[in-house]
């Protein structure tokens, strides 16, 4: 890492891999902040018309901009090259195209097997967000198969115009194929006085920036169904109150936020609604329903025979079943033929029993969990205080799978055959291999 920052400082020279509005943009920032680029685009046109002073063209200054103008790159701080193989002599590589079929990754990947022997003490930066396992499918397993080791990372940008890329509350989604590139790209951004939000994986940080705008893009289809479906509300003013309200911050995946307000709200929005076109707001009814019973499949599939369902109310310690995502898991399970055992301690064993009849009751005083598979689905004040010796006596550290829709449970011990996923984590392909 010394050596990276004493080579990046020495030169302050930063290679850019094309000069689209990315690249462009790019160029404009190293130089804001003291460093000099070598340029490259396999566009050749577009490289002699930026030694020219006549790119960006009217077109693309009115695309990049909200106001028609684009500052001009100081042409005496950038090196425009026609011959690939002299941006090796740098350390960084900021890669601003995406993988195409021009000039895509997979050649890039040969250009960089062919210069190995300058890349020591490299970083590779992609700024470009494709498919998720686009880079690594494209470039970093050609430069494996070479027994090339780099530092490949993301520095990716959601911006679209130049405003809200000088934004400097804007935030780089940076990801690498190890901690050293993870480390060297956030020192960069450092000097580029940027700040970044830093995942594990090239993959994820892909996924993570197309969900973005995905959800962004869905959000604001769900608003053009309710104005369709309310006519006569003003819904570009409502939705920005809406949206100003809302806090996402303490979002819970799984099962957890279903319950019967939610379902009631759902069912007032249609109910109100003109014509039928809240077809988003049904899916979504529909999607966290079945999320359920998707597990129960798989757990069928895996000749599983038993389970337990830790919490049958709909509100932690409350004695409440209005639209209990346990009730609906439990009589799925049923229709299965897998056998259910049920423990809440807001209910009694005979009370249990009258809401399902074909499930069994535990106690949890008494007995332990013989079943091979645990829902942990709601958490009493008896779950809360459950400790690493009452778990191992229980038997919940020592079944097959601990399926948790709380997460309340993931810091615990389990023993070397137990699964434990927390629904929505990264444990879920385990259960599914």
């Amino acid at each position: 890492m010394n050596t990276f920052k004493e080579l990046l400082l020495n030169t302050k020279r930063v290679s850019v891999w094309g000069v689209g509005y990315l690249g462009y943009t790019t160029i404009l920032r190293l130089q804001e902040n003291g460093f000099c680029s070598v340029v490259y685009d396999f566009n050749e046109d577009r490289l002699d018309d930026l030694k020219n002073n006549l790119y960006p063209e009217k077109e693309q200054i009115n695309s990049w901009s909200k106001r028609g103008k684009i500052p001009a790159i100081n042409l005496e701080k950038i090196s425009i090259v026609q011959d690939k193989n002299l941006l090796f002599k740098n350390k960084i590589h900021i890669v601003s195209f995406p993988n195409s079929d021009g000039f895509g990754y997979s050649a890039l990947a040969d250009l960089f097997i062919k210069n190995k022997n300058e890349l020591e003490n490299s970083l590779i930066l992609f700024q470009s967000a494709g498919a998720p396992k686009t880079i690594e499918n494209n470039f970093c397993n050609s430069l494996i198969k070479n027994n090339l080791d780099v530092e490949i990372a993301t520095v990716f940008r959601s911006d679209w115009t130049i405003e809200d890329f000088f934004n400097k509350n804007v935030q780089r989604v940076v990801s690498g194929n190890n901690q050293k590139a993870i480390d060297k790209t956030d020192f960069f951004l450092q000097l580029l006085g940027l700040e970044s939000i830093k995942l594990g994986k090239l993959e994820e940080a892909e996924l993570y920036e197309n969900v973005k705008n995905a959800l962004s893009y869905t959000t604001v289809a769900f608003f053009n169904q309710l104005s369709l479906s309310y006519p006569h509300i003003n819904m570009n003013e409502l939705s920005k109150k809406l949206l100003h309200e809302m806090h996402f911050d303490n979002l819970t995946l799984g099962v957890s936020s279903v319950d019967y307000k939610s379902e009631q709200s759902i069912e007032n929005i249609l109910r109100g609604s003109t014509g039928d076109f809240l077809s988003i707001l049904k899916e979504a009814n529909s999607t966290n329903i079945s999320f359920l019973f998707y597990y129960v499949n798989l757990l069928k599939n895996k000749h599983v025979t038993s389970v337990t369902i830790l919490g049958l109310s709909s509100y932690n310690s409350m004695g409440d079943l209005r639209f209990s995502p346990s009730v609906m898991l439990a009589e799925y399970l049923n229709k299965e033929n897998i056998k259910v055992y049920i423990h809440d301690e807001n209910f009694s064993q005979e009370e249990l029993q009258k809401i399902l009849p074909y499930s069994e009751f535990i106690d949890l005083n008494t007995e332990s969990i013989s079943s091979d598979v645990v829902f942990v689905m709601s958490l009493s004040q008896k779950y809360r205080f459950f400790t690493q010796n009452e778990m191992d006596t229980i038997g919940l550290s020592k079944v097959r799978y601990v399926l948790d829709n709380t997460g309340f449970f993931k810091h615990f011990k389990y023993s070397d055959k137990t699964l434990y996923h927390q629904l929505c984590d990264e444990n879920l392909v385990k259960v599914m291999n």
